[in-house]
């Protein structure tokens, strides 16, 4: 009897600690800010809680607010943007939040509904959805004098959230679309002078902003959703125009399975290169400080090579 007894006690250890740390995993990820100030939010520290969808997002927000501002991203590191849809701690945690910013209904379709899900306290602002040129490509981020629109666009909001603090926002908006400018100049001066003007992409048509602003013709294997069901024709003949007009690389997302990238380089025999559109980042890279703009020097030095510029 004794014994049955132990097993019984050990058995009920068990099975809490198994609970305990079943509740830890699903929690550990994404804990829910808490707002101690409803008009409008804000965490324990006094600072307005804001959420994100994208890193080009959450990065800018995040340099805008500064120290008056706790800003969030709730796309998990490395998940696809497109098809994201928010989990119910998602929703909870931009229910609880000042401001939550996303880029388009275009980019995120998922996002426009989430108006339904807030109270008039949460303020919901789609920072690049008039940003769009002709061919409906969502990527307007990778046009920089559009990111800094999207600053622009951010910094508004936090003026008229915060008022008091609305010089502030300001003078970090513009120190910081000095640098985009200087990105901007860079790239034009670093693309100018290169043997080849075009890059063909294996994964989705995401870099078509960056081509049109520096004037390189740019193909990808799929349109801009990542999903769009595979055209092989087309990923045959891309991978032709590779072979026959000897192009050295042909690129992949760093964020996105480069199946495709992997066929075209067996086909044409081009060799692979990494090129980040910046829709979303590692938990490492996230934790290790990588920005924006450092992902865009990197891709500026990885075009540099892959066009052969001087």
């Amino acid at each position: 009897m004794k014994h049955k007894n132990k097993i019984i006690i050990w058995s009920s250890i068990l099975v809490l600690i198994i609970a305990t740390v079943v509740l830890l995993l699903i929690f550990r990820h994404k804990p829910v800010l808490t707002a101690v100030d409803n008009s409008p939010y804000l965490d324990a520290s006094g600072h307005l809680i804001v959420t994100t969808s994208l890193f080009p997002v959450y990065d800018f927000a995040k340099i805008v607010g500064g120290d008056r501002a706790t800003v969030s991203l709730i796309l998990p590191a490395g998940s696809e943007a497109h098809a994201y849809k928010p989990s119910d701690i998602d929703k909870e945690t931009i229910k609880k939040s000042a401001i939550f910013f996303y880029t388009s209904s275009i980019m995120e379709p998922w996002a426009p509904a989430l108006s339904s899900t807030v109270t008039s306290k949460t303020k919901i602002l789609a920072v690049a959805e008039n940003l769009n040129d002709e061919t409906l490509d969502p990527h307007v981020w990778l046009d920089f004098t559009k990111a800094s629109l999207m600053v622009d666009n951010i910094a508004s909001e936090y003026k008229l959230v915060d008022p008091k603090n609305a010089t502030y926002y300001q003078q970090n908006a513009d120190n910081y679309k000095q640098e985009l400018s200087k990105l901007d100049s860079d790239f034009e001066v670093g693309l100018k002078n290169c043997k080849l003007h075009e890059f063909i992409s294996g994964g989705h048509y995401a870099f078509g902003y960056l081509a049109k602003r520096y004037n390189l013709k740019y193909q990808a294997a799929q349109g801009f959703i990542p999903d769009d069901s595979l055209d092989v024709q087309k990923v045959l003949r891309l991978s032709k125009e590779l072979k026959d007009s000897g192009q050295p690389y042909v690129y992949y997302e760093e964020s996105i399975m480069p199946y495709l990238a992997e066929l075209m380089h067996q086909e044409s025999g081009s060799k692979k290169m990494p090129l980040n559109a910046a829709h979303n980042i590692g938990k490492f890279d996230i934790e290790s400080g990588v920005t924006f703009i450092s992902l865009m020097r990197s891709d500026l030095e990885t075009l540099k090579i892959g066009l052969s510029c001087k």
